[in-house]
């Protein structure tokens, strides 16, 4: 009986998402991929209250990124007294991209990633200047001062937001405009 094919009347609703459905008249039809808010006929994730805070969160996020980065990018450690391993830039900067590709993912649009971009860049930046007691977390970025990894930090986490905000969308195709 679990093998055959389920008819759904008006009474018993529709089946699950992604499941097909076998019609009384002819071959399965793919139930609508569009999840929709019990009685309300909304779309999720449509109303303007869910994409306000969307965005909000997408630049809390790109912020924290900035201030986990901004702490973690010096750690480094010895590999027998030979070199140094910059496991701080190592993490932070590939946590960053992940973070920004992802939100260009799911979102329809740029701005959730915009955001988080300039919640990361503008957090590094503010950072990166000296405190009123003179105390600095990305010591390479004031001037005459040699540190590689808090250059690379600076330069390479804009890069990386730059890159990715300006990266063509791939495949499929684009909605039409009105």
């Amino acid at each position: 009986m679990d093998n055959e094919p389920r008819h759904y009347g008006a009474d018993q609703g529709e089946p699950a998402y992604g499941i097909r459905t076998t019609g009384a008249d002819g071959p399965s039809v793919p139930v609508s991929r569009e999840v929709v808010v019990a009685d309300s006929g909304t779309p999720v994730g449509a109303s303007i209250l869910t994409r306000v805070l969307g965005y909000l969160v997408a630049l809390l996020l790109g912020a924290l990124f900035g201030v986990l980065g901004t702490i973690v990018h010096q750690i480094s450690f010895s590999v027998f007294g030979l070199f140094d391993v910059p496991i701080g830039l190592i993490i932070a900067l590939p946590a960053e991209t992940l973070l920004l590709v992802g939100l260009r993912m799911s979102f329809a649009s740029r701005l959730a990633s915009i955001l988080a971009g300039v919640g990361l860049v503008g957090m590094v930046a503010l950072l990166a200047l000296p405190s009123p007691g003179g105390s600095i977390l990305i010591p390479g970025s004031v001037a005459g001062a040699e540190n590689v990894l808090g250059t690379v930090w600076l330069i390479g986490s804009t890069l990386v937001a730059v890159v990715v905000l300006a990266w063509p969308r791939l495949g499929g195709a684009r909605p039409a405009t009105k």
